[in-house]
C-alpha cells in the first residue's frame, strides 16, 4: 500500500484541547500545522467527556493569588511545582477567555451570565461548566478555519530521532503511524513535535477513553524522555452504578453537593479526609468505599436527593452522558439512591508520564508535551478536580510558541528510510503470526493480576515485586505470541504491549517511593514523610539497563511560599488485619 508523507513545522499528535490550541496557536504564528489522531476529532477521547473546566473568573493576584494556589498544593499532598501552579493560574483565565471568545457554550445561568461554580478539589478556584463535545467541535471549525492540517484515524506507533538510536542522543524529527482500518502508513517529518496523547487505562470497558492505553506514552519512553509521577498511576472511580452502568462527570457530581453514605445512611468521607470531605478525590472517594464495604458497613451509595433541581439541570447540561445513563436505566435523582462500585487500577489520574518544563517542553529536543500525556506538574498526585483540560490549554498554547521559536533556526529535517521500515515491519508482524494468543486474553490476565486488594489498595515491597515479575513474565512469554487477524485486532495488539510497559514502569516507580502519598498507599510504610520524600521520582530509559533507572528531583521549597508540615503524617486509611501481613501468595 502506498505510503503518505506530510511535511511541517510543527507535528501536533492528538487532537484534545492541548492539541488543538496547540496547533492553533502555531498557525497564529504562521506555522504550517499537522495534527494527527488516533480517532475522530470532536467525536472520541477523554475531552469529549469533560464537564467543568477550571476558570478564574478574574485576573487573580497578591494574596488571593496565593490562597488560590494553595488549594492545588494541598491537594496535590505538597508534589506539585508552584512555578507552574502560578504560571498556570496567571494563564488560565487568557486561556477560558479565548474559549469564551470562540463560542464555547459555557453553562450560565438564569439571567444569562456565565456560572462560575467549584468542583471537587476546590473551594476558591472557579470552573465553567461545558459540554466537552460542544466545545472540541468548536475548535475543529477553528482549526480548519486556520488550514490546519488534520490527519484522522491514523495511530502514532513510534517517534523518529534525529540520531535513529533509542533511547536518543539527539531530537525528535517526525513520526510514523498507520491508518487503524486501512493499514495505510503515513510518515511525518516536523521540526517539532508536541504530544497531546491524552491518559493511559487498560481496557476496562465501561469507562471513557477505553482507546487511551498509553502507546504514545511508551513511544516517548522508548525515545528516552524523562518521566515523572510513574508511582502514582494508580486511576479510580466510584461511578460503575448499580452493578448497571458507568457514567463520567464524577467531579461535576460532587460539584453539586452528592453525598457518599453506607448502608446505614451515615456520610463517612469527613473521617478518611477531613480536608476536602465529599470534594475529595477519586481514589480517596473509591478507597473510603472499598474500606466501608470491607469493614461491613456496605453496599454505600450516592445521595442526590437533596441537590436541587436546578443544579440537576445544570449537571445534565454539561454532562449529557449521565442524564442518558440515568434516563435508560430509570433513575431519578430526586427520588433514588444509586449503589456505588469503585475499582481501582493501573492508569492516570492525577499524573503519570514525559517530565515537562515551564514551556512544556521535555528532556529531548523537539518534543514537547501538554495535558494528562505528562506528568502534569502542577498536580503530580492529589486531587486533580477539572485541572487537566485547562491545563491541556495552557501547555499547549506555551508550547506551540516556545516550538515557534525553535523552528525559526531549523529546516524540515531529514529521515532515516530503513528506520521507518524496520518500525513498519516490527508493527505488522503480528499479522503474520500463526494462531496463538489474542490481545484480549492478554488484557484479562493483566486484570487478574493487579485488580487483586492486595495490589490495588494495600501495597507492599513483596507484593509489587510479585507484580512486577508476572507482568514481566507476559511481556516475555505472551506478548511475542499475540495473532492479530485484522486492522483492528492488530491496533489492540499493540495497545495491550505499550500499556503493559507503561504499568511495568509504574510498579517499579511504587516500589521506588517508600511512603503514602496520594494515590500510593502502602501498608510497609503507612505514613506520608515530609522530611525524606518532598521529591520526584525521575525516571529514564537508559540503553544496556534491562530495567528502569531513577533519580531523585528535590523539590525547591527553599524558594516557593507556600510550605508543607514537617514529619511523617499518618495515612488515615486503616489496614484489614487479612491484608496487614504477606502471606506466601503475595
Amino acid at each position: 500500500m502506498n505510503r503518505l508523507d506530510f511535511e511541517s513545522d510543527v507535528l501536533v499528535i492528538g487532537g484534545g484541547f492541548g492539541g488543538a490550541v496547540a496547533a492553533l496557536r502555531a498557525a497564529e504564528l504562521g506555522q504550517s500545522v499537522t495534527l494527527v489522531e488516533k480517532a475522530v476529532v470532536s467525536r472520541a477521547g477523554p475531552s469529549t467527556y469533560v464537564h467543568s473546566q477550571y476558570a478564574p473568573d478574574k485576573k487573580v493576584e497578591g494574596e488571593e493569588l496565593e490562597a488560590w494556589m494553595d488549594e492545588f498544593v494541598v491537594g496535590a499532598n505538597y508534589m506539585a511545582d508552584q512555578d507552574w501552579v502560578e504560571q498556570y493560574i496567571l494563564e488560565a483565565y487568557d486561556r477560558t477567555q479565548e474559549m469564551i471568545k470562540l463560542g464555547v457554550p459555557y453553562a450560565k445561568d438564569a439571567e444569562g451570565n456565565l456560572r462560575y461554580v467549584s468542583v471537587r478539589g476546590h473551594k476558591l478556584g472557579t470552573t465553567l461548566g461545558v459540554d466537552g463535545r460542544a466545545c472540541m467541535e468548536v475548535l475543529r471549525r477553528r482549526m480548519k478555519a486556520k488550514r490546519v492540517k488534520l490527519v484522522e484515524k491514523v495511530a502514532v506507533i513510534e517517534l523518529l530521532t534525529s540520531d535513529n538510536k533509542y533511547p536518543t542522543n539527539g531530537s525528535i524529527v517526525g513520526a510514523v503511524g498507520v491508518h487503524i482500518r486501512t493499514g495505510q502508513p503515513h510518515v511525518f517529518k516536523a521540526k517539532s513535535v508536541i504530544l497531546n496523547s491524552g491518559p493511559f487505562y487498560p481496557k476496562i470497558h465501561y469507562a471513557f477513553g477505553d482507546h487511551c492505553t498509553g502507546e504514545i506514552h511508551a513511544a516517548a519512553w522508548r525515545a528516552g524522555a524523562e518521566f515523572a509521577g510513574m508511582e502514582f498511576a494508580t486511576f479510580a472511580a466510584w461511578s460503575n452504578f448499580n452493578n448497571k452502568f458507568f457514567t463520567p462527570g464524577q467531579a461535576k457530581i460532587q460539584g453539586v453537593g452528592a453525598h457518599f453514605k453506607n448502608a446505614s445512611g451515615e456520610r463517612f468521607m469527613e473521617k478518611y479526609d477531613p480536608i476536602w470531605g465529599e470534594l475529595s478525590g477519586l481514589f480517596q472517594i473509591a478507597r473510603a468505599i472499598i474500606t466501608e464495604n470491607i469493614e461491613g458497613r456496605g453496599p454505600c451509595y450516592l445521595d442526590l436527593r437533596h441537590v436541587s433541581e436546578e443544579d440537576i439541570k445544570v449537571l445534565y447540561e454539561v454532562s449529557p452522558s449521565v442524564e442518558r445513563a440515568f434516563n435508560e436505566f430509570k433513575i431519578d435523582p430526586s427520588k433514588d439512591t444509586l449503589e456505588l462500585g469503585p475499582f481501582v487500577v493501573i492508569g492516570t489520574l492525577s499524573s503519570s508520564g514525559p517530565n515537562i518544563g515551564l514551556n512544556a517542553e521535555t528532556s529531548i529536543p523537539g518534543l514537547y508535551a501538554t495535558g494528562y500525556g505528562t506528568s502534569c506538574p502542577h498536580l503530580m498526585s492529589g486531587i486533580s478536580g477539572s485541572g487537566i483540560s485547562t491545563f491541556s490549554m495552557v501547555g499547549g498554547h506555551r508550547a506551540a510558541e516556545h516550538a515557534k521559536k525553535r523552528s525559526d533556526e531549523l529546516q524540515i529535517p531529514s529521515i532515516n528510510e530503513g528506520r521507518v521500515d524496520e518500525i513498519l515491519t516490527a508493527y505488522f508482524k503480528p499479522m503474520k503470526k500463526l494462531r496463538q494468543v489474542r490481545s484480549s486474553d492478554i488484557w484479562m490476565e493483566i486484570g487478574e493480576i493487579t485488580s487483586t486488594a492486595e495490589f490495588a489498595l494495600f501495597k507492599t515491597e513483596k507484593r509489587i515485586k510479585h507484580v512486577i515479575n508476572q507482568l514481566k513474565t507476559l511481556r516475555e512469554e505472551r506478548i511475542p505470541k499475540i495473532f492479530a487477524p485484522d486492522m483492528h485486532e492488530l491496533e489492540k495488539a499493540h495497545e495491550v504491549k505499550n500499556y503493559l510497559d507503561m504499568a511495568i514502569l509504574a510498579c517499579f516507580a511504587m516500589l521506588e517511593r517508600t511512603e503514602s502519598r496520594g494515590e500510593l498507599f502502602r501498608v510497609d510504610y503507612p505514613y506520608q514523610d515530609n522530611d525524606n520524600w518532598l521529591k520526584w521520582l525521575l525516571v529514564k530509559k537508559v540503553d544496556g539497563e534491562e530495567d528502569p533507572v531513577f533519580t531523585h528531583h528535590d523539590l525547591n521549597y527553599d524558594k516557593w511560599r507556600i510550605k508543607p508540615p514537617t514529619g511523617r503524617l499518618p495515612s488515615p486509611y486503616p489496614v484489614p488485619e487479612r491484608y496487614a501481613e504477606e502471606n506466601n501468595n503475595d
